[in-house]
């Protein structure tokens, strides 16, 4: 280990210039800062402040080894087991997909229809983290959310997460690509859903952090069908919600209208296809009209 000094304003520089060759500048830096903060609970403003702190050897230890997991390319989030999403903290563990900032969008398209709802009942199918499902039971009162999942080590970590949120839901383990009763029973006035969409021919362009780490069966689906889970849950979602409900998808860039034709086969109207932050096509909505 052959570090400059003990003091973390030299240990950030070092590392950062160490990182650096594998990811940009401005992102090592902020991976470091928040090892640190994490870690060691100083802010960029303490170490200004504070100039001088120091690390003992353990706590040395504990920053290289988590910065050779780093030059694995293994994601920060997983390292510290740790995200933010909606303003919550979740655990997260190579199970589960690492919530995407744009995913907090879809959130925001959910809550404000459920804040026009007397009917709040959610339905999240692949909950994986349960980051959807628990900051609409944060964010909504009286929310009655159920999530789903084929995964049961990742139903044990949205578990995990609604505990630590302090929410109650239900969770449900189900393949809904096959699973025909899963819920006791409809009447669901959202059903919201980021299925896999990204299709095998595009592996190529993702990062290796991405493809060594994340779950490939919470990413992939075949070039040849690409939209299986959104043809699924149109239907279930006909035999699930209630007349007005709403249902949401994160997808593909590629499919919103793909997508959008789905849900108007479906019986579905007020179809939308919904930017995100990037100004991609990433979010469809629709109400069900029976």
């Amino acid at each position: 280990m052959n570090v400059p000094s003990n003091k973390l304003g030299d240990l950030i520089r070092f590392y950062t210039k160490e990182l650096a060759f594998l990811y940009p500048v401005g992102e090592a830096r902020s991976m470091i800062e928040l090892l640190v903060s994490h870690y060691f609970s100083v802010t960029r403003l303490h170490l200004v402040v504070n100039p001088d702190l120091r690390l003992n050897e353990t706590e040395l230890l504990k920053l290289h080894f988590a910065v050779k997991e780093l030059k694995k390319f293994k994601p920060v989030q997983y390292i510290l087991n740790s995200c933010t999403f909606d303003g919550n903290n979740f655990f997260v563990d190579e199970s589960v997909l690492i919530p995407r900032p744009e995913t907090e969008e879809l959130v925001g398209l959910c809550a404000e229809f459920l804040n026009m709802s007397e009917n709040r009942k959610v339905l999240d199918l692949g909950t994986g983290s349960g980051c959807i499902a628990i900051s609409l039971a944060k964010r909504i009162a009286q929310a009655q959310v159920t999530a789903v999942d084929v995964s049961t080590k990742a139903l044990l970590v949205a578990e995990q997460n609604a505990i630590a949120n302090n929410v109650v839901l239900q969770f449900i383990h189900a393949d809904i690509l096959n699973d025909n009763q899963f819920v006791a029973e409809a009447n669901f006035n959202l059903i919201v859903s980021n299925p896999p969409y990204v299709t095998i021919s595009e592996k190529g362009f993702m990062r290796k952090n991405v493809l060594d780490y994340e779950p490939s069966t919470a990413l992939f689906v075949t070039d040849n069908d690409p939209l299986v889970f959104y043809k699924r849950i149109c239907s279930l979602a006909n035999q699930l919600l209630a007349r007005e409900g709403m249902l949401a998808f994160e997808i593909n860039e590629r499919f919103g209208e793909a997508v959008a034709g789905l849900l108007q086969l479906s019986g579905f109207k007020q179809i939308t296809i919904h930017k995100d932050i990037n100004k991609k096509d990433r979010f469809v909505t629709g109400l069900f009209s029976d």
